[in-house]
C-alpha cells in the first residue's frame, strides 16, 4: 500500500513537473524573444539628438555614431570633375554643400542596414520625410553604389538623363578615382 501511494505520487509529481515546463518553456522563449527585438529595435532606428556632422556627400555623424549612407557613393572631398564648360571643379565638395543645405539644422532618422568594414552604421536616412540616400543621387551629387545596392539605379538614370548635379559635366566614378588614388 505504501509503495503503490509512492508510486502514484511520484507519477503526479513528474507529471506536474513536465506541464510546469511545458507551459515555462514558451513563455521563456517569448520572453527572450520579445528582449531581443526590443533590442534590434532600439538598434534599427536612430535619431539624431545632437548636431548632425557632415564627413562627406556620404557620411554623417551624430549621437557619437559615424554613418555610411547605404547604396550611395559621392565623389570624394578632393576628387575634381569638370563641369559643363570643362572646367574643373571641386565635386566632393559640391556634394559635401548639397548634404549640408538639405540636412540644415533638421532631425535625421536613420534605419540601420549592418556596419561596413570600417564599423561605421550603414544606414537609409530621412530628413523631413525626405530619403536622403534617394535624393542625393536624383539630385545627381551621388551615383547608385551597385557593388552594395541596386536601390537606386532608377533615380541615377533620372539624374543623368535630366544632367543634374555631377552629369552636368564629366566626372570619374568615386570608386575608380579611389582605386587611381591608392
Amino acid at each position: 500500500m505504501v509503495a503503490e501511494f509512492l508510486f502514484h505520487n511520484i507519477i503526479k509529481v513528474k507529471v506536474f513537473i513536465n506541464i510546469k515546463y511545458f507551459l515555462l518553456y514558451p513563455l521563456l522563449l517569448a520572453a527572450c524573444f520579445n528582449a531581443w527585438s526590443d533590442e534590434t529595435k532600439n538598434i534599427t532606428e536612430i535619431l539624431s539628438n545632437t548636431k548632425v556632422i557632415i564627413t562627406d556627400g556620404d557620411t554623417i555623424k551624430f549621437n557619437n555614431k559615424k554613418i555610411r549612407l547605404h547604396g550611395i557613393d559621392t565623389p570624394e572631398i578632393k576628387q575634381l570633375c569638370k563641369n559643363k564648360n570643362g572646367e574643373d571643379y571641386k565635386c566632393g565638395v559640391k556634394a559635401k554643400l548639397a548634404l549640408i543645405n538639405l540636412i540644415s539644422s533638421h532631425q535625421v532618422k536613420c534605419s540601420i542596414h549592418g556596419k561596413d568594414r570600417y564599423k561605421r552604421l550603414i544606414a537609409t536616412c530621412f530628413v523631413k520625410n525626405i530619403n536622403i540616400n534617394e535624393w542625393l543621387v536624383k539630385e545627381g551629387w551621388a551615383l547608385a553604389y551597385r557593388k552594395y545596392s541596386k536601390d537606386y539605379v532608377d533615380e541615377e538614370l533620372f539624374a543623368k538623363n535630366n544632367k543634374l548635379g555631377l552629369w552636368k559635366g564629366d566626372f570619374l566614378e568615386p570608386w575608380k578615382w579611389r582605386r587611381l588614388k591608392k
